[in-house]
Order: structure tokens, then sequence, then C-alpha cells
């Protein structure tokens, strides 16, 4: 399986607090059957300038590389960040800025909880028209989505790519995730199953748990797509499909 939302750069957001639990939460992936993790962590969120500057993500992250392999731990990185969608991500994605997922075309994004769906949507659109594709972490913890679930077939259709956190499945950010997050894998409109993990302890890396749902829930070549085949396709920059695209 391959996990393309995990903050397990140590020190730099509110995910893994220090190396060592970096390599536990790589260990854990490992253990579950994950073989690549893409490091996303926090980037331009407002009142904080950490994490903006992408030569500084790409040091961390191969000194990462590096106590991985010291410690035997078989899980790849990727580059990436997690984007806090301001008025101002066009102009940063033309500054290169910003770290897309691997130095492919697709870039995670997220939205504070409460923005109007307006917003969302008109900002979607300005990065797409920078020639990336969005791909919408965890749109199911959205209240704006939560209220108008059927933004999310029209995102699909336009071409963003939807990411739904393995928590939401089990309940972790409240009944109506859970409940849309149910919804959007019944539907068919979700592309990928990430963990957002933020350490060793809670929120983790297993994806176990995920697979099962999805394989339970619809099939086990669905979940196989959602865990392994389209997160492939976006680490390689090739088009990836919703669900119903392809079953």
């Amino acid at each position: 399986m391959i996990d393309l939302h995990c903050h397990i750069l140590p020190g730099v957001d509110d995910g893994a607090a220090s190396e060592e639990e970096s390599c536990m939460m790589a260990e854990t992936a490992a253990e579950s059957g994950v073989t690549v993790i893409a490091a996303t962590p926090h980037c331009n969120v407002p009142g904080s300038g950490r994490n903006s500057d992408p030569a500084e993500v790409r040091r961390r992250l191969e000194r990462l590389r590096s106590a991985l392999g010291r410690q035997g731990i078989p899980v790849e990185l990727a580059s990436g960040m997690e984007v806090f969608v301001t008025p101002e991500v066009p102009e940063l994605l033309r500054q290169k800025r910003l770290l897309t997922l691997n130095d492919s075309r697709y870039l995670l994004v997220e939205f504070g909880f409460d923005e109007p769906l307006d917003y969302a949507e008109e900002m979607l659109a300005a990065i797409r028209a920078e020639g990336v594709v969005p791909v919408v972490a965890h749109p199911e913890r959205y209240r704006f989505v939560q209220a108008e679930r059927e933004c999310l077939p029209r995102w699909a259709e336009a071409g963003y790519v939807l990411q739904v956190n393995k928590g939401s499945l089990f309940g972790m950010f409240g009944r109506r995730a859970a409940e849309t997050a149910c919804w959007c894998l019944g539907e068919g409109c979700v592309h990928l199953i990430g963990s957002d993990a933020h350490s060793p302890f809670r929120r983790t890396t297993r994806l176990t748990d995920a697979w099962e749902y999805a394989a339970d829930l619809d099939s086990p070549e669905i979940a196989d797509f959602l865990l392994r085949d389209n997160p492939r396709r976006i680490l390689e920059d090739r088009p990836v499909k919703p669900v119903l695209a392809e079953f």
C-alpha cells in the first residue's frame, strides 16, 4: 500500500515530535504493508511560517531517509506538503514555493473547516488553472462538504482528486465525517485513502484496517485501487480515476 498523506517529518508541525517517533511511524507502516509514504507537513497555515521553504523540507526528508536506511526500515519516502489553501496559493505555485507529491502534477491541499463552498470551488479552479491537480485532503471533514455532499462528484468530474482519511471511516472525527466518508465510498467519488497520521500512538500509519474496511464495504479490488493503484499513479504522475470510472 501507499500512503500519500502523512505527517512523518520530525519536529516541523503537529506530527512526529522526533526522529525516533518518525521511525516508529515508518515501522508501523511497513508492518501493515505500506511500502511508500509521502511526507506532507503542514504548509502555508495562516499565522505560521513553518514549512514554507521547499529546500528545508527536502533537507529534512533526506535526513529521515538516512535514518530509515540505518535502521533497515523498508519504507520509501516521497516529497510533498499539505498546503492550506489561501488566495496566495496560485502565486506560490508560480514561484515554485510549494512541493507537489513526488514532484508530480498533484498538490495535496486542505481548507479551513468552515470555509464557504463557493470559496473552495473558486480556489480549486484557480489551482487547476496553474496546471496543478488539487488533491483535496479529507473532504469528508469539512462542514461545507457535509452540508452539500453533492459537490464531491462534481469535483471528481472536474478532475480534482479526493482523499478520504482512514480515521474518518472509524468515527475518529465525529459522526458526520464518518457518514460522509462512507457516502464517498458508496458513491464511488473517492480516489484514495490516506492515514493523515500524526504520531506512532494515535492517528497512526497502520493502513490494514482501512484496506479491510474498503474491501468489506465494496471489494478487495476496490481496496487495492484506493490504497495502491491510484496512489501509485500519482507518484508516477499519471492520470487517476474515481472508483466509478474504473469499476
